[in-house]
């Protein structure tokens, strides 16, 4: 199970680093602070960089900020899982300087919209990078619902940012601790069971509720459980398919239509079909799930082939990847409630380089 950042605030004792030293006896200790505040004057004050002044500012500005010989100056981060310990700036400084350079393509009021933006995401393979985009943009610093039950296997690793120190890791503990030292200062509310019949209202409904949901799982009933309970609940869910080089987009905006029918009324009975028989022809859901019309030759080819020449089916890391940005992107427009309608988006990579 992850272990949160232990974080010792700003104006806390000098004795009570050394004693947070002395016992978790950090391997490595990392002193970005004095850099991180020249960052942070810079940004602050960019009409000072080729201003003669510069340097007499910029100490008048360092000063302020250094306490006293009693108490520490800035926080200091200890990470369980590698030993490093980080002296950095506080929490609202370092959201500031992550997000320096999405101005002014996101303004400072956006931006603070983005970071109070609860997101869900069930299903940490495709899902792990949808994550790590969110969190890089500065969407749902604040909150972070992560849910996924599987283990990371040598396979994953053709889609899944990871080494092979973490195979046989929880990928929900892999990617918690990625993000935990990209933002120390965030809240994960983690699901390390995934989601099942347990866990799927707590998701929604417990600490605070998503404002949006990313679905990425292959377990079909819990695909509409949890449409149905998201629904009732008036929040937007995104699914996000991978099919080769193309990516398939679905896009269920409960929160502007409670009435609206489940994977867009797409499915046709399907949906009750899988909920009489759960453990059906998975391979064959699959394929009714995303239109057999949107799959590449070779990708419906191989799922004909799974348990014969092939154990799962087969991603690309360059389709995860774009995927990851695509998610990033609808859900900053929902975040800004800017136009993005409920329908479904194909997005076939290699038709935008023909020659044709």
């Amino acid at each position: 199970m992850t272990e949160n950042p232990i974080i010792l605030e700003e104006n806390s004792t000098v004795k009570s680093l050394a004693k947070l030293k002395d016992f978790y006896k950090p391997i490595h200790i990392y002193d970005i602070y004095l850099e991180q505040l020249k960052e942070l004057f810079e940004i602050t004050f960019p009409n000072l960089i080729n201003n003669k002044n510069y340097s007499s500012q910029l100490k008048i500005f360092l000063k302020t900020k250094f306490k006293d010989k009693v108490r520490t100056s800035g926080v200091w981060v200890y990470f369980p899982w590698n030993g490093k310990l980080i002296h950095t700036v506080k929490k609202e400084d370092l959201y500031e300087l992550r997000t320096n350079r999405n101005r002014n393509l996101i303004t400072k009021i956006e931006q603070e919209k983005l970071k109070k933006f609860c997101i869900g995401i069930v299903g940490l393979s495709v899902g792990s990078n949808l994550a790590s985009n969110l969190i890089y943009q500065g969407l749902s610093s604040d909150q972070l619902k992560l849910a996924e039950f599987d283990i990371l296997e040598t396979t994953n690793l053709n889609r899944i940012k990871a080494g092979i120190s973490d195979i046989g890791r929880k990928k929900i503990d892999v990617l918690a601790q990625q993000i935990y030292e990209i933002d120390p200062y965030i809240t994960l509310n983690l699901y390390p069971e995934g989601l099942n019949e347990k866990t799927l209202t707590h998701f929604i409904g417990s600490n605070k509720k998503p404002d949006l949901i990313f679905e990425v799982i292959d377990n079909f009933e819990m695909k509409i459980k949890l449409r149905l309970l998201a629904k009732q609940s008036r929040i937007p869910v995104v699914m996000m398919a991978n099919l080769g080089d193309s990516i398939l987009v679905d896009i269920e905006r409960y929160d502007l239509n409670p009435n609206l029918q489940l994977f867009n009324g797409l499915l046709g009975d399907l949906t009750e079909n899988i909920l009489k028989n759960p453990n059906g022809d998975i391979n064959k859901y699959a394929i009714q799930i995303v239109g057999l019309e949107n799959i590449p030759k070779r990708a419906v080819e191989s799922v004909s082939e799974i348990n014969k020449t092939l154990v799962g089916r087969p991603q690309l890391s360059s389709t995860v990847t774009i995927a990851g940005g695509l998610a990033t992107y609808i859900a900053r427009k929902i975040a800004l409630k800017e136009t993005v309608w409920s329908g479904r988006k194909k997005f076939p990579i290699d038709s935008f380089f023909d020659e044709n």
